[in-house]
């Protein structure tokens, strides 16, 4: 089946996966960043203290998160979206009427959990569960709803915020998903006609399966392979992100400049994003997973060592294909590794370590900077955990590949095509 004709088919259950992760943006750093000025004006707040606030409702968001998120193996689709979709109106009103700093905790904690976290997670979950052959497309036309929200909601909210004021603006945001969620349950999701594919990894006995334990999923050899590399993806990414501004006026470039460069990181993360899917498809996502992280530790090379703003371009072009790449990979990969019948427990798993290390990034370069190094050693730092990472992800193919790689180099007298990895047998 043709991509465009994939599409087609199962157009009702993609675009509820693309809605769900366009408006997972509402509890996401990106958008969230726009309120703090007015926060901080309206409960006479210091930077460091909206900070330590957020921090706090990102980090118990992320313990949280597993706890909540294998539920989505137990209740129906529908209901758990309806229910999620609550708690994260709930905290928009909150957000909105709050007049009390110590409510500001409870409000960042509703949005991330239920946008940042829960939203993103019902999205690619669905994808993981509902599909098999096309699981690869599937989750790259889900995960489209990242980019597409970073690229429209800013511009809509600021304008909201114009023309209503901050506080209105979160009530209309609330509205938003209020309406476009239970309509679109409603209306195009049939329940009784979704099958769950049932692929237990490591056995082929029809009978009744074991409950594995979250202890269990994160002893295993699979979690270990994957964890690291999830981490510091998404510690680096949100790091730089936070500090763009900074990074920005450290190397002497305009903020007009880095804007720009943040649209050429949503259409590169878009485009990889397409690709991603077929090649999936067709190679398995374990053939990728050591190098989607490569084009990003050449971005930061290029930060690096580049001070001409026209760097901006490759830098995030580069970044924007490792993370757009990375979104399709690790999520088609807890599959084929743990199986569907407790995807939802896995995927939670991994949800939070993201949500986790989105928290500790900025932390933890703002620490060294406040230390008095400059963004040198940020880079430098950033370049050395990729680096680890990469290596890392290599543990994911099997010895006898190895093996034969290592002949096949011999028999080309040392001649060896790099590419002819993806056509070894696995």
């Amino acid at each position: 089946m043709s991509y465009w004709s994939f599409v087609f088919e199962n157009k009702k259950m993609l675009i509820f996966g693309l809605m769900m992760t366009c408006l997972s943006g509402y509890g996401q750093t990106y958008l969230l960043a726009l309120y703090v000025p007015y926060l901080i004006e309206e409960f006479s707040l210091q930077n460091a203290q909206i900070s330590v606030y957020y921090m706090i409702a990102t980090i118990a968001s992320a313990f949280l998160l597993p706890q909540v998120g294998k539920y989505i193996d137990k209740v129906s689709l529908v209901k758990y979206t309806l229910l999620t979709t609550i708690v994260f109106i709930l905290s928009m009103v909150l957000m909105s009427f709050n007049q009390h700093w110590y409510l500001l905790p409870v409000a960042f904690f509703g949005l991330r959990i239920a946008g940042q976290g829960l939203f993103s997670h019902i999205a690619i979950t669905s994808m993981s569960k509902y599909f098999v052959k096309g699981r690869g497309k599937a989750i790259s036309m889900a995960s489209l709803g990242h980019p597409f929200g970073q690229a429209a909601l800013p511009i809509m909210v600021v304008a909201l915020i114009n023309v209503f004021g901050w506080r209105q603006s979160l009530l209309v945001n609330g509205l938003i998903v209020l309406i476009m969620v239970p309509l679109y349950l409603y209306f195009f999701i049939d329940e009784k006609k979704l099958v769950v594919y049932e692929e237990s990894v490591g056995t082929k006995d029809s009978g009744p399966k074991k409950e594995i334990s979250q202890w269990e999923i994160m002893k295993s050899k699979s979690f270990w392979m994957l964890a690291p590399n999830l981490f510091v993806l998404a510690f680096i990414v949100t790091g730089l992100f936070f500090y763009q501004f900074a990074i920005a006026d450290y190397k002497g470039w305009s903020l007009e400049w880095m804007a720009v460069g943040l649209t050429f990181y949503a259409i590169a993360g878009s485009i990889a994003i397409l690709f991603s899917g077929p090649l999936i498809d067709k190679y398995s996502a374990r053939t990728f997973f050591p190098y989607y992280l490569i084009p990003f530790l050449i971005a930061i090379v290029f930060i690096w060592q580049v001070d001409n703003p026209l760097v901006i371009f490759p830098y995030m072009i580069l970044m924007g294909a490792s993370a757009g790449v990375g979104n399709s990979i690790m999520s088609a990969l807890q599959v084929e590794l743990f199986g569907t019948t407790y995807i939802g427990k896995v995927r939670s798993i991994f949800a939070s370590i993201m949500v986790l290390s989105s928290a500790v990034g900025p932390a933890v370069y703002g620490i060294i900077v406040d230390a008095g190094y400059d963004f040198q050693y940020v880079f430098i730092s950033s370049g050395i955990l990729m680096t680890v990472a990469i290596l890392l992800s290599f543990r994911i193919i099997p010895n006898y590949t190895y093996a034969k790689m290592k002949y096949k180099f011999k028999k080309r007298d040392r001649r060896f095509d790099f590419f002819n990895i993806f056509t070894l047998k696995r």
